[in-house]
């Protein structure tokens, strides 16, 4: 199983532990014990739940939940005059993975961060939904470069960095770039 599918099946159980407010290890076992519901081809069930990966996916969910306070303050700084809690569960919870994986856990680079949460938004979300997730992580990733960067540096470091969020991120000016406003998401939807 890759890694996109235990990210996915992860986003799933995050999802449905903030609906139930039960266990969310439970929901981890329920899910990825469901073949439909977890994305695995007939048979493959046990062979996950037997496996590294599903200590994989034990470890990320627990980061996530670990850290799930500073991620919602990260998201807070970057979605201007918009609760976190306003916010789609699905696309909460993967703005709450891409942060994780860019911050904390093996600290993917922004680039892949971004990448693997766009694509699960886009399976998930619709557009809006991944120009909000793009704009809120490639803000922080562009924050992260520069934190990197040494403060006498012309920005080389910062480009080197996170050069996927630069290239994937919209023109300045674009919504996607620009901190989000609840009127602006509002108006969207």
């Amino acid at each position: 199983m890759r890694r996109r599918d235990i990210r996915e099946l992860v986003i799933k159980a995050l999802f449905a532990y903030e609906i139930e407010k039960g266990d969310p290890w439970r929901q981890l076992a329920y899910i990825a014990e469901d073949g439909e519901m977890g994305g695995f081809a007939e048979g493959q069930e046990g062979v996950f739940l037997a496996g590294g990966e599903s200590d994989y996916a034990r470890r990320l969910m627990g980061g996530i939940l670990e850290q799930r306070e500073a991620l919602d303050q990260v998201i807070a700084e970057y979605a201007v005059d918009w609760e976190i809690q306003r916010l789609g569960g699905i696309e909460r919870n993967i703005l709450r993975l891409g942060l994780y994986e860019m911050l904390y856990g093996e600290k993917l680079p922004p680039a892949i961060a971004i990448n693997e949460a766009l694509d699960l938004v886009k399976k998930y979300g619709g557009q809006e939904a991944a120009r909000f997730v793009n704009g809120i992580l490639g803000k922080r990733a562009k924050a992260r470069a520069e934190e990197r960067a040494p403060a006498a540096a012309d920005g080389a470091r910062a480009e080197e960095i996170a050069p996927a969020a630069a290239e994937e991120a919209p023109a300045e000016g674009d919504p996607a770039t620009t901190p989000v406003t609840a009127r602006d998401a509002e108006g969207s939807r």
